[in-house]
């Protein structure tokens, strides 16, 4: 069985939400609506783990 942990994201369209997760990459994209990702970085090294929003990507990838 997959070990989770708790991530909290902060800002954008996922603000506050808590969802339980198995890998906690430095960055991660959520695509949001017409197909624009919002770009979060992780803020701390130990769950529960924090994203803040750092930006949108639309069809360009992140660098």
């Amino acid at each position: 069985m997959t070990e989770t942990f708790p991530i909290q994201f902060i800002g954008g369209s996922q603000d506050g939400a808590i969802v339980e997760g198995s890998v906690a990459p430095d960055l991660c994209d959520l695509t949001v609506a017409d197909g624009v990702r919002e770009i979060y970085e992780r803020q701390n090294s130990e769950p529960p783990f924090v994203y803040v929003q750092i930006g949108y990507a639309e069809t360009e990838p992140w660098r």
